[in-house]
């Protein structure tokens, strides 16, 4: 997965970098609200539910014209909310900050000259900036205790619609391909982050 992950991302970066001379690239600030749950393995009588958070940042986007074909890419400071709980109503939240760096290939479909579907995929690589550590909630006497990695892989669809070749919104998901933190000692309990996104983006 990790390979396919990584030609999938070189292949749009050589595409926008060789973008023929006919292309249109626009940069544009892009931003939105984050849905987050995390998806718990080995981590028993443990759950999450879903909290808000956002992100912000500079988006470049690439159309290549009569074939629909494009990418995008944006450099994101983002904010999630982790959440669990365990069965005795013990939960306990935390803001997990992080730089991500999306990267994704488009196919757009024009309804007319004032608007344009879109279907977007593609990697998403997630850089810690935060804490390191989580000292989730209690099991018994002793902590749930979390290390956070310092960079994680996503993967993202999504659908969204251009209006006036300017203003953008979609809606995404992001789900989590490696591991976001994993417990301390030999429990041997993870989670990944799954998160569903509201995206606006302004293009200059």
């Amino acid at each position: 997965m990790k390979k396919i992950i990584s030609i999938l991302s070189v292949a749009v970066i050589m595409m926008m970098a060789a973008a023929p001379a006919g292309a249109q690239v626009n940069f544009g600030l892009t931003g939105g609200v984050n849905l987050s749950k995390m998806s718990l393995d080995k981590i028993p009588d443990v759950s999450s539910n879903n909290r808000a958070g956002w992100f912000v940042g500079p988006k470049v986007l690439v159309k290549i014209p009569v074939v629909g074909l494009g990418a995008d890419a944006a450099v994101l400071y983002s904010q999630r909310r982790m959440n669990v709980e365990n069965n005795a109503g013990e939960s306990a939240s935390k803001n997990y900050c992080s730089v991500e760096i999306p990267i994704n290939l488009r196919y757009s479909v024009g309804l007319s000259s004032l608007a344009s579907l879109f279907l977007a995929t593609g990697p998403q690589f997630g850089f810690n900036v935060g804490n390191k550590t989580w000292k989730a909630l209690k099991s018994g006497e002793e902590p749930e205790n979390f290390k956070l990695k310092k960079s994680n892989v996503t993967w993202n669809i999504g659908v969204g619609a251009m209006l006036l070749n300017h203003v953008e919104a979609s809606v995404g998901y992001n789900f989590g391909v490696s591991k976001l933190a994993e417990q301390f000692g030999n429990e041997g309990g993870s989670f990944k982050g799954n998160t569903w996104q509201l995206k606006v983006a302004y293009y200059f």
